[in-house]
């Protein structure tokens, strides 16, 4: 019989209007690479959290090595041999990559003081097991975020962690450092560590995970060995059904240019870009990660200052200076990184959506908190948001449900231009669905839609054109019917 490292039994959680874990065990063996999936709000999350002492259970027990264990903070979970690589990094991006290794665990001498040589060639050990050649002196900031994430990785190693929790990793990682993370991950198991693996990212569970474990709405439905798992099988128990997949859908456009951008360009980011597009397209924007593309959406919508080039909306010139401007002229912006620059964690469900429609909801100086209440439920119901109520805290909300949040945010400003930055970056296969199905009705109503996605696949199902950068230039615009995955790739690179 395998020997236990980790036991969860009976674990329950509970927050206000939801039971979050009900009656949840996980067991890993010592040395096991443990995948662990479900939708959005199944509660992957939320029982990591408990296990690393961030969310303390109502019931429930916790064993380690075979022994019962109380964990209440995460530095006892760090202490008892438990660290988390989170999907969010959670570095200092001002200090050294070294500080940021030691955070909180700091070498000292005798006199209490940082010890910061011994620092150094210490952070250079850790760096080693996983194969890092950075200097430790770097300042994290000037990294690529492939080599945070390894960083990340390496702070948890220094402290002696056995069980290794890996929260959605590769989100922002392009496929070449994915497969290096995946490379690492068996080194480390090879090592003698744990892992408890969470992505949405199925392709990965099947090739690096001994066994998967699969939860949905707060229990664990299904667990089995991974050679007797594959994609449809996790998919339709993820779901609790079948799941149809997305086609591409067959559209009709309408020969009017809505957007014209001109010779659009910023210094080190992007040059003399220029395209058209027509109003209800789809308009896919490609390449690979550093191309320009997030650069270029940021500076239409008035987020940083372009050097020079024209916008034309109806064909008449527009200045826009700052996003104030933007969305007065019906523009609406869902970043990239929606818990940072996206939601308002603090604020409800309701205080999040018509937070950019203030001026329709106000009543000279007074709210009409029953019209802005009104406003939510009606998009609640429209484009199926699961939420308790509308006074929900928006950070207690599943990563699919905050998309649709910010989304409704703009359908209820009437916007007629919206860009989409990575709309489905660490969201489960079912809810990218609903996105994929909300943006097609979007311009059904007449919406036109701008997407910047690292996801070939997502590009070519939902678009209509694709365009394709390469370090800031447009290296072609492509009708996404006739493409493959293959050819974003090639006309990146030729």
């Amino acid at each position: 019989m395998e020997k236990l490292l980790l036991e969860m039994r009976g674990i329950t959680k509970v927050f206000p209007g939801v039971k979050a874990l009900k009656d949840v065990n996980l067991a890993v063996p010592q040395g096991e690479i443990r995948g662990l999936i479900g939708e959005n709000g199944a509660g992957k999350s939320t029982l990591m959290n408990v296990l690393m002492g961030i969310y303390k259970a109502e019931q429930g027990e916790l064993f380690l090595d075979g022994e019962k264990i109380e964990i209440s903070s995460p530095a006892e979970a760090i202490a008892k041999g438990i660290g988390m690589v989170p999907q969010e990094l959670n570095l200092n991006p001002y200090v050294s990559v070294a500080e940021n290794i030691f955070l909180g665990n700091e070498i000292k001498n005798k006199f209490g003081m940082i010890n910061w040589e011994k620092t150094k060639k210490e952070a250079v050990k850790v760096m080693n097991i996983i194969g890092l050649n950075i200097d430790p002196s770097d300042i994290v900031y000037r990294l690529s975020t492939a080599q945070q994430q390894l960083i990340q990785l390496s702070r948890v190693l220094a402290t002696g962690a056995k069980l290794l929790i890996f929260d959605e990793p590769t989100a922002s990682l392009t496929t070449q450092e994915t497969e290096v993370l995946l490379k690492l991950m068996k080194k480390l198991q090879v090592q003698g560590k744990t892992i408890v693996f969470i992505t949405h990212h199925l392709e990965e569970l099947l090739a690096v995970t001994d066994r998967i474990t699969i939860m949905r709405d707060g229990q664990v439905v299904y667990e089995d060995d991974t050679v007797n798992m594959n994609e449809s099988l996790l998919i339709e128990h993820m779901a609790g059904k079948k799941v149809v997949k997305t086609e591409r859908a067959i559209r009709e456009l309408k020969p009017d240019i809505l957007l014209k951008i001109e010779n659009f360009s910023r210094e080190k980011e992007f040059s003399e870009v220029s395209f058209e597009v027509r109003k209800g397209e789809i308009f896919g924007i490609g390449g690979l990660v550093g191309s320009g593309r997030t650069e270029l959406i940021s500076a239409i919508f008035g987020i940083t200052k372009k050097s020079t080039g024209q916008i034309y909306i109806d064909g008449k010139e527009v200045e826009i200076k700052n996003p104030t401007q933007a969305i007065s002229l019906g523009m609406g912006f869902v970043p990239e990184e929606r818990r940072n620059h996206g939601i308002f964690p603090m604020l409800s469900v309701r205080e999040n959506m018509v937070i950019s429609s203030l001026n329709e909801i106000f009543n000279g100086l007074f709210l009409k908190k029953e019209k802005a209440r009104s406003v939510t439920n009606s998009y609640i119901e429209k484009i199926r948001i699961k939420t308790p109520s509308t006074e929900t805290q928006i950070k207690s909300l599943s990563g699919g449900n905050q998309q649709k949040v910010i989304l409704a945010r703009w359908l209820a400003r009437e916007s007629k231009i919206l860009f989409l930055d990575e709309p489905t970056r660490g969201i489960d296969v079912n809810a990218k669905s609903e996105i994929y199905s909300l943006i097609h009705q979007l311009t059904k109503e007449g919406m036109t839609v701008i997407i910047v996605s690292s996801e070939h696949e997502e590009l070519l199902l939902l678009a209509d054109r694709i365009m394709v950068m390469h370090e800031g230039r447009v290296k072609g615009i492509e009708d996404a019917a006739k493409m493959k995955q293959q050819d974003i790739l090639e006309i990146a690179l030729k």
